[in-house]
């Protein structure tokens, strides 16, 4: 799926003091990411990824962090959100639905002093393994 006509915004989150790493990741899997799904197409989000950040994974660059002296980033997950205007993205959190089913859910999941938030859209480089030669977008 090419991305290139859509914005993303990616929400940076930790998991709730207290909840082990498998928790977390089985409850935004299978609970709160199904709970979510009616609520996020009827609000016009294109695509939702969730990005699960886990200790095995993190342990996988820890060569390249040595190497070059970087670490990463210690988030627990990412959840990435597709819209076509930036404005269906926040109106979806002002829904009514939002404020009284998906954001208490999210309470039981997700520490909310620590979310970061990136918004932005991708320029496609390599798609499938090959160059990408003509683009969708310019800058």
């Amino acid at each position: 799926m090419s991305t290139e006509g859509l914005i993303r915004v990616t929400v940076l989150v930790n998991r709730r003091p207290g909840m082990s790493e498998d928790e977390f990741n089985r409850y935004w899997a299978y609970e709160h990411g199904p709970l979510a799904t009616d609520w996020l197409r009827r609000s016009g989000i294109v695509r939702y990824v969730q990005y699960h950040t886990t200790s095995e994974h993190k342990a996988l660059g820890k060569k390249m962090f040595e190497a070059t002296g970087r670490s990463p980033l210690s988030y627990d997950g990412m959840g990435d959100f597709w819209v076509r205007k930036y404005e269906d993205f926040e109106a979806a959190f002002l829904d009514p639905y939002y404020q009284k089913v998906i954001q208490p859910d999210e309470k039981k999941l997700i520490c909310m002093d620590t979310i970061s938030v990136t918004i932005g859209v991708e320029y496609v480089v390599i798609d499938d393994g090959e160059i990408v030669q003509a683009h969708a977008r310019s800058f």
